[in-house]
């Protein structure tokens, strides 16, 4: 989390508030980390659904004919061959491969397109893509303006179908469409961080409140609840997703966090390529994996993994975790502690406890 010296408030500031939320700074926004209980809300979208404020993250707009082949030079996945109604995950790398920001970009027609950027690299990110925007592209940031609300978890279909107006149910996993949710012009995103089903409804602010109390009124008898960052961090750390600062950074590579997928070696160039080819081919850089452990307090971020009494790598996220019913946690180690299977141990406050390498995700639900 990021603390910055003046904290802006999102449009459903007000929502939380009434809502009895405890708020924290987080990504230069007063955000809330919890309402009734992380445990609670997690278990909430795990069953049923929840409803989470993610207005805080930037929305970027790009219109113009260039914007595809522009786009598809600062990033290691292809931009180029998405089509209208497709969302498609992204990393923009530095020129030594490590990450600028993983992003979600979304094709809105021919010539539109949005793209949304994690909140504690907005101001990064917008000093960096503005003077490279080529002639005939047009960029409009929605930042702290527009609101992001998604739900999510098995009942959002149900939930939200009722006041979209189009068909959701047929929207596949990482589409996107425009359509009118409650009555206002929306782009509705079958996406989300949490390893569940569920949408993210990106509209303009002064319509957001209304739309997040009639959902929230809709699922409240079926025990849907407003979540906080502290549910959404333990869902995507079970569902193994990476978080920008802890699994990605300016340092850690695509490669290294287990994104190789999404690095695209058959792209004519981008930033970092050829760093990344040689990492892929030596197979010798330190990597991202799951850790489990049965014993001790929980795993957190900075402490130290060991082999064979050799300090590995460190915690780079970690939590007590319901659904797996352990302590979990990702670590950055030696491609020798890596393989699953492999008995390490975490030191914490200078004891060592036992601990296992894992394959990610910790949670893959069943679809």
């Amino acid at each position: 989390m990021m603390n910055e010296s003046v904290e802006r408030r999102t449009v459903l500031h007000d929502e939380h508030l009434a809502l009895g939320a405890r708020m924290v700074p987080f990504g230069g926004f007063s955000m809330p980390v919890q309402y009734e209980g992380i445990l609670k809300e997690h278990e909430a979208v795990r069953k049923r659904a929840g409803l989470f404020d993610l207005s805080h993250m930037a929305q970027y707009f790009f219109t113009g004919a260039g914007v595809a082949e522009w786009l598809d030079g600062l990033t290691v996945n292809k931009v180029a061959t998405m089509k209208p109604g497709q969302a498609r995950y992204n990393i923009f790398t530095n020129e030594q491969g490590g990450a600028h920001d993983d992003v979600i970009v979304y094709r809105l027609d021919d010539l539109r397109w949005m793209v949304v950027v994690n909140a504690g690299n907005a101001v990064k990110m917008l000093g960096y893509l503005t003077p490279r925007v080529p002639a005939g592209v047009e960029f409009v940031s929605k930042h702290g303006g527009n609101a992001n609300i998604a739900i999510q978890g098995p009942l959002s279909e149900r939930l939200l179908a009722p006041v979209a107006g189009a068909d959701v149910a047929s929207m596949k996993y990482y589409a996107c469409l425009e359509c009118a949710v409650d009555g206002v012009p929306a782009i509705v995103a079958r996406t989300g961080y949490t390893g569940e089903d569920g949408f993210e409804i990106f509209v303009e602010g002064e319509a957001a409140p209304r739309i997040w109390r009639k959902l929230l009124a809709a699922g409240t008898a079926e025990g849907v609840r407003p979540c906080g960052l502290g549910a959404r961090d333990l869902l995507r750390l079970e569902a193994g997703m990476p978080l920008y600062g802890h699994e990605l950074t300016e340092e850690i590579t695509p490669i290294q966090a287990g994104l190789a997928w999404v690095v695209k070696f058959d792209k004519a160039a981008f930033p970092g390529k050829e760093m990344l080819r040689r990492q892929a081919e030596a197979d010798q850089y330190a990597r991202i994996v799951g850790v489990t452990s049965v014993e001790g307090p929980p795993i957190r971020e900075g402490y130290v993994v060991k082999y064979e009494e050799m300090p590995m790598g460190e915690i780079r996220s970690g939590a007590p975790s319901p659904t797996v019913g352990a302590n979990i946690g990702t670590a950055l180690v030696a491609k020798a502690a890596a393989a699953p299977g492999t008995r390490v141990t975490v030191e914490i406050r200078a004891r060592e406890y036992p601990a296992e390498v894992v394959a990610l995700p910790f949670y893959k639900r069943e679809k």
